[in-house]
């Protein structure tokens, strides 16, 4: 039984309501049918008939999607919608393969541990490829690039990635007793790719936070990437070998939490782990006790550990407005915790945006496959932004950081992108 067979119960839970189409951002930048929750689902229905080929047209419109989950959250019917959408790109990846430039970057770079290797290259050739942006902290690809393109602001290549730093590394942890034989608590911290190779800043500000909340902190050595990219793209075999790298990984230490300052990442720890290795008897267990255990930083700091109002704050009278990820909001259902320690910053206004909730357009690869698409999206994000009047957009995702500062750039939006710790 193919992937899109296993899914046929779900499809047909769609009665075509169209509620979906009400909330869509891909539908809301190019108003076509099928760029909504409706239309797609219609699509894969064909193609698991076998009225459909798996044409370049057809693949066009399931990678158009954001995987936001904007319309599973308000389906009636509750249909899983990202589940079917991320179902037929597996099962494009099962008939085809993964496209040639993924395939690089999962399986030689992600998922070998090789990236740091590729990206210490890429550091040195960056001042070639890429040139400082004038208006914004970033760099400009000055050629058309695999994945990139051109005219793209980036955040610039961390010298040393965040789990080589020698402060992290003296952390791994591994050895000691831990917070769950009745010490202090203890948290294991993973960085995610984001935070580990373009912006080290954010791990450092996370652990400094979790220390002054009077943790143990932990830094598991050898863990990789969290597969949500990988997911994303329709290759569950490199996800799921990931996620079982990662699962043996953390398992040797002793921890009472996991953490993350990634939401994707988290999203990932708590639910992507269980559907690629939840169906094996043998792993069902160890993944539930995992999965149960993480949390994002944010809610960590205020449900766990009582952090509201420790906050430092940027020194001086700053107005905020907070963007809500797609995994963080929707997918795991944190969206006041951060909101609470923005709050309770000195010095700090927290003024919220129309439609907060509203995607970036980064998500499920959509701003790899179509670019233009993603930055749409990605204006209306940035014409809230400007209404707030807000001097800082503060968000829980490196990737919506990523994104935001680009769009922000592109659409003349003067405003600063932080993560929640770096307000901490």
């Amino acid at each position: 039984m193919n992937t899109l067979e296993l899914l046929k119960e779900e499809i047909e839970k769609c009665v075509r309501c169209g509620t979906c189409r009400s909330v869509c951002p891909t539908l809301k930048a190019i108003g076509r049918e099928t760029a909504c929750a409706r239309g797609r689902i219609t699509l894969v229905e064909h193609r698991l008939k076998g009225s459909l080929e798996l044409s370049g047209n057809y693949l066009r419109h399931i990678k158009e999607c954001t995987l936001c989950g904007a319309c599973k959250s308000n389906c009636p019917n509750g249909v899983d919608t990202v589940r079917i959408f991320a179902g037929a790109r597996a099962e494009a990846v099962e008939k085809e393969g993964v496209p040639y430039a993924a395939s690089v970057v999962f399986k030689n770079l992600l998922e070998s541990n090789r990236l740091p290797w590729a990206l210490k290259l890429a550091n040195r050739l960056q001042g070639v490829l890429f040139r400082d942006a004038v208006a914004s902290s970033g760099l400009l690809s000055r050629f058309p690039l695999p994945l990139i393109g051109s005219g793209r602001l980036l955040p610039p290549i961390a010298k040393t990635p965040f789990l080589e730093l020698p402060n992290v590394k003296a952390l791994s942890g591994h050895g000691r007793p831990g917070g769950a034989l009745g010490k202090a608590v203890r948290v294991a911290f993973y960085a995610g790719c984001g935070v580990n190779y373009l912006m080290p800043e954010i791990g450092t500000a996370s652990l400094d936070v979790l220390k002054r909340a009077g943790v143990e902190v932990v830094v598991p050595v050898g863990q990789v990437c969290c597969g949500m990219p990988a997911y994303a793209m329709g290759d569950r075999a490199t996800a799921r070998a990931m996620a079982l790298k990662n699962l043996d990984i953390f398992e040797s230490c002793n921890f009472d939490f996991v953490t993350t300052a990634c939401a994707t990442c988290g999203h990932g720890l708590k639910s992507l782990f269980k559907d690629m290795l939840g169906d094996d008897p043998e792993l069902k267990s160890r993944v539930e006790a995992f999965s149960k255990k993480v949390r994002d930083i944010s809610e960590l700091l205020v449900n766990e550990l009582g952090f509201k109002g420790k906050g430092r704050g940027p020194g001086h009278e700053t107005k905020v407005t907070y963007h809500d990820p797609c995994h963080l909001g929707r997918a795991q259902g944190v969206r006041e915790e951060p909101r609470a320690l923005i709050a309770s910053c000195p010095g700090v206004s927290l003024e919220e945006m129309k439609n907060p909730c509203s995607c970036c357009g980064l998500g499920g690869g959509l701003s790899l496959v179509n670019y233009e698409l993603s930055m749409e999206i990605a204006k209306r994000k940035a014409e809230n932004i400007r209404s707030s009047g807000a001097d800082v957009v503060v968000t829980a995702c490196p990737g919506c950081m990523v994104h935001l500062r680009d769009g922000l750039h592109r659409f003349g939006v003067n405003a600063k992108v932080a993560h929640v710790v770096e307000l901490l």
